[in-house]
């Protein structure tokens, strides 16, 4: 609650917003509807012109109702998807397309094409992935931590930077566990707004309870400066994608505790973003709800990558933050199924 409301002073440097008598007014009719503090009134920009009905949005309470509901989170799912190592192998066994797994270490234990060899040193780290990469004849590896979220704890492995990247990063390595995965290669169209990172859909899915999927919403996250990453949380941006064209629409935006920035065009690229189309959407689609059967958390927020081949899943969330997509979405109190989720959760 306070980390929300110490973003306040994004809102007083932001041009767009709505008078202050008008804010004052929909605050308090926020905090009463809602009945609680409404911190999300900032963190969501529902100050902003273009926000309508500020009352459509979730507020912190409801998403929290949501997304901790014990007929909505199962743990015994949960626990799959919050294993990086455990989703790969569960999604291999199950065709679902994820990036190859290479390698990966549990700390000192690190395996390779069914070895197990015991590392202590930063140089010994090296000369495993130094056969690795001669072996598999790739140059570079994404690694993940098992238990990593958010754009946090990855490493892009480059073998021209190798020593110098294990010196950085090897104590890291031998103190935690990592999955080592091939680099995905990225759909050009992608790669034509942002290329320094794989740009993931985020696709929300939900089980209902005769146990279909339905798809809640798409967007798509781009990153930005020289990250390699697309998250939000590293300062990356989001923009929705027009669930019947496959198109993008509205504005890219970047999260208020990154400055919440708003752009029409990517800032590195200058593609103009309205209605560029995403290849291979509905493929992502159908493939997020196949997903959603073969772990049926009840909601799940998949991210989900484009190649020139079409979709790869590059994880699963089990509580995934609707934040993101209740934004795009233009407000999430309007969906139909949100509305279902909200009265079911209030018995």
């Amino acid at each position: 609650m306070l980390s929300r409301i110490k973003y306040i002073k994004v809102f007083f440097n932001d041009p767009d917003k709505k008078n202050y008598l008008k804010i004052l007014i929909e605050l308090l009719h926020f905090a009463w509807i809602k009945k609680e503090i409404p911190s999300d009134y900032f963190r969501k920009f529902l100050y902003r012109t273009d926000v309508l009905d500020y009352k459509n949005y979730l507020s912190l309470n409801q998403y929290y109702k949501i997304i901790s509901h014990p007929e909505i989170r199962l743990p015994e799912i949960a626990s799959i998807l919050n294993n990086k190592l455990s989703f790969a192998h569960y999604s291999e066994n199950n065709n679902l397309p994820t990036p190859t797994v290479i390698s990966y270490n549990l700390r000192n234990n690190f395996f390779f094409n069914n070895e197990i060899t015991t590392i202590f040193t930063k140089e010994d780290i090296v000369l495993f992935f130094e056969k690795i990469f001669k072996k598999t004849n790739n140059d570079k590896l994404f690694l993940k931590l098992l238990e990593g979220y958010g754009g946090h704890g990855y490493i892009l492995l480059d073998e021209s930077k190798l020593i110098d990247q294990i010196k950085t990063y090897g104590n890291s390595m031998l103190k935690t566990s990592y999955i080592h995965q091939e680099l995905v290669i990225q759909h050009p169209d992608i790669n034509k707004i942002y290329s320094n990172s794989i740009n993931t859909l985020r696709i929300d899915t939900y089980i209902d309870k005769k146990l279909e999927a339905h798809v809640l919403s798409a967007l798509i996250r781009f990153g930005s400066g020289n990250s390699h990453v697309d998250n939000t949380s590293g300062g990356g941006y989001s923009i929705s994608i027009n669930a019947d064209s496959g198109k993008l629409q509205g504005k890219l935006r970047q999260d208020v505790t990154k400055g919440g920035r708003v752009h029409t065009k990517h800032p590195d690229s200058n593609v103009i973003l309205e209605d560029y189309k995403i290849p291979f959407f509905e493929e992502a689609c159908l493939l997020a709800k196949q997903a959603s059967k073969n772990l049926p958390n009840r909601i799940i927020g998949w991210d989900i990558a484009i190649t020139k081949n079409g979709p790869v899943i590059i994880e699963g969330n089990e509580g995934p933050s609707l934040h993101m997509t209740d934004v795009a979405y233009g407000g999430y109190c309007k969906h139909p199924i949100i509305q279902e989720l909200l009265l079911e959760t209030n018995k």
